[in-house]
């Protein structure tokens, strides 16, 4: 017996060391895996966040046109491979053959890519997918347990849905005579001019500067400050009372701000604190308004947003917002005078690519403008909005011309806006839906 309670001990020498030794050969199993899923979490999360910005990049661009997916393509790309992966050390590898479109939300399968969609479902398409992956992905510990590189992707669905909120520029566009809504008689890819009153703007004092907030007491520098700025993004309901007394000359320098002119108050240094768009080229006639020359000969319906004018080079405004145009050197407008008025800067090329952004594509507050110029003080109902393109610089009140674009919140319309998704009648803003 006591031989045996000797030899116990000597048989069970080295069993805790076996056990110790497999315990850590789980732990570093159990952390590798951990830390090989993490890797493939973060990858996951990154594309992800780069397929959703290319989705909602590109469905901002399906606005019924013929070139809608060209510009889709473009956005999606530049905006989707701006991301990173791989713990932020690798760019996205994104392409024009990842991004795919569908006039419905339906299976992924469906969907085309505009090398294999006919320009009819280019007008058509409303949703836009982009599919991002990464390949060759090393496993730090489970490489070691045969498990070889790996992959990761993500996709996403977006499109264009009405938003909660938006904001306007201070300047009625007129209901027309008998007009109602939704359109209230105004046709899209028409001009209208800015002096709109039925009467001498001098002696009705009416040049459809418009107030949302009439009783703010905020007057000519709130409207600058709107021009120069986003606009109005807290808009009043319709049926809500607006409107501004007085000519307002002094809002000339703010409203060209957005065509990359600066001037007085408003210095190029700044650019930041009043952006301009992403081209201020100007698109005037001779006789209308201040226009010193013609660049857009297209009647009836000129259509400068998409169009071709019927002669000329002149570029339309989709073709100069990509290539980032500055205002013309020519000044059709005659708005830069050298420097007899305190001088005058245009933002380049340069300038329009880092600070731009959509500022002439706008909301416009409706009006019965014949009622506002017979009004003291100078309120109307608010009738509705228009989406509207803000034609060119201008050298006063009487000089502003705008092309109407639509309803804002019909399928396919170019406004943009600052608000969220999920409202009911603001103008379509790109939201995700997969």
């Amino acid at each position: 017996m006591r031989r045996q309670y000797q030899q116990f001990p000597k048989r069970q020498r080295g069993a805790v060391a076996v056990v110790v030794g497999i315990t850590i050969l789980v732990l570093i199993g159990m952390i590798g895996l951990a830390l090989d899923m993490g890797q493939m979490f973060v990858n996951k999360t990154e594309l992800q966040n780069a397929a959703d910005a290319c989705a909602l990049a590109a469905a901002r661009e399906l606005d019924g046109n013929a070139d809608a997916l060209v510009r889709a393509d473009a956005a999606g790309v530049k905006v989707g491979a701006s991301n990173r992966v791989g713990f932020q050390m690798a760019a996205v590898a994104l392409t024009a053959g990842d991004i795919s479109y569908s006039e419905q939300l339906s299976p992924n399968s469906t969907y085309k890519t505009s090398a294999a969609s006919t320009p009819a479902d280019a007008k058509k398409a409303r949703f836009a997918m982009c599919q991002v992956k990464r390949s060759n992905i090393k496993m730090w510990f489970m490489g070691v347990r045969g498990f070889g590189d790996q992959t990761v992707a993500a996709y996403a669905v977006a499109t264009l849905a009405p938003s909660q909120s938006t904001c306007a520029v201070p300047i009625g566009m007129c209901q027309m005579p008998g007009g109602s809504a939704p359109t209230f008689g105004l046709i899209v890819g028409q001009w209208y001019s800015g002096k709109f009153s039925s009467g001498t703007p001098s002696t009705t004092g009416s040049y459809n500067w418009i107030d949302f907030n009439p009783n703010n007491g905020g007057g000519a520098n709130e409207i600058k400050d709107l021009l120069a700025g986003p606009g109005q993004c807290d808009l009043p309901a319709v049926g809500a009372p607006v409107g501004q007394q007085g000519e307002i000359a002094a809002t000339t320098d703010a409203w060209n701000t957005r065509f990359g002119i600066y001037k007085g108050a408003y210095k190029i240094g700044d650019i930041a604190l009043a952006p301009p768009d992403f081209t201020g080229v100007a698109y005037t006639k001779a006789g209308l308004g201040s226009a010193d020359a013609t660049t857009w000969p297209n009647p009836p319906i000129e259509n400068a947003y998409s169009g071709a004018p019927s002669s000329g080079t002149t570029p339309n405004y989709q073709a100069a917002k990509t290539a980032r145009t500055p205002y013309q050197s020519a000044d059709p407008a005659g708005v830069v005078p050298g420097n007899s008025d305190g001088g005058r800067s245009i933002a380049s090329a340069a300038e329009l690519t880092q600070y731009g952004s959509q500022r002439r594509v706008a909301l416009a507050p409706i009006v019965d403008c014949e009622a506002l110029a017979g009004t003291n003080p100078q309120t109307v109902p608010l009738q509705g909005y228009a989406c509207v393109l803000l034609l060119g610089p201008i050298k006063g009140p009487e000089d502003v011309v705008m092309e109407y674009l639509g309803e804002p919140n019909a399928s396919g319309s170019p406004c943009s806006s600052f608000g969220l998704a999920g409202g009911t009648a603001g103008p379509l803003v790109p939201v995700l839906v997969q």
